[in-house]
């Protein structure tokens, strides 16, 4: 192949764009903006934190990119696919086969075991359990002789830990993760944290994660910061430290 002809190779499109995205809450007197002509691609395989002072629109800014809430303005792009102006029907199946989601809250249904709740969304769509990838996802995330257990026979830990496993059933092309490890201590937070970073590392994965802990931004690529919904800084490489003053900076020019 010559220089020309791998030049022009088409590269892949981003795993998530959002491309000039605003969005506004309420109208008119009341209305709040949340996020303001916000442009942003998504590396496939790569691990985005989003960080930023409290009220700065990382929630909205995560719920956008994930298809769950429409921008006022702007598009966003999963892949190849334009998520504004699909039908909800449409919408629901993307989200269903193409994004994993992992909240603070776990939202495990209690009456079903580790395994059942982990294979929910494939049964969901009526698609058959690939076992060996759901043991292969348990064994990674060091619950594999828990799959028998129901969740509150699981500790806080490793509940999020099932409930990662079910975002990553479905081999999702983006997981979004809201605040993962906001109700764990720190021994727990660091193994839910590893089992991310493992599933970009090993798994391909593209992981985008609101967090307000510096340490677990850190495992992070690449560190986001929004302030009154913009995107102020970029942070490539993220130690603690770092990621710890930018915050602190950001929130005392807010």
């Amino acid at each position: 192949m010559n220089a020309l002809q791998s030049s022009s190779r088409q590269q892949p499109p981003p795993a998530v764009r959002l491309a000039q995205v605003s969005h506004v809450y309420g109208a008119r007197e009341t209305a709040v903006t949340a996020l303001k002509d916000i442009t942003w691609d998504f590396t496939p395989g790569t691990f985005t934190a989003v960080m930023g002072p409290s009220g700065s629109g990382k929630t909205t800014f995560l719920q956008c990119a994930a298809g769950l809430l429409e921008p006022t303005s702007g598009s966003v792009f999963l892949g190849s696919n334009r998520l504004n102006g699909m039908t909800e029907k449409k919408l629901a199946i993307l989200r269903r086969d193409l994004i994993g989601f992992v909240f603070q809250a776990f939202n495990l249904i209690p009456a079903l075991t580790a395994a059942e709740n982990i294979t929910l969304p494939l049964r969901l769509a009526r698609r058959g359990v690939d076992q060996a990838w759901t043991n292969e996802l348990a064994k990674r995330a060091g619950i594999a002789n828990r799959l028998g257990h129901r969740p509150h026979e699981l500790s806080g830990g490793q509940q999020q830990r099932v409930a990662i496993c079910r975002a990553l059933i479905t081999r999702p092309q983006v997981l979004c993760a809201d605040e993962p490890t906001g109700a764990l201590d720190k021994t727990a937070s660091r193994a839910v944290l590893s089992v991310l970073r493992e599933a970009v590392n090993d798994l391909g994965q593209t992981v985008i994660m609101v967090t307000h802990d510096p340490v677990a931004a850190a495992i992070a690529d690449h560190v986001l910061f929004l302030v009154d919904g913009r995107i102020t800084d970029m942070m490539d490489a993220p130690d603690p430290e770092r990621v710890a003053a930018t915050v602190t900076r950001l929130a005392g020019e807010d």
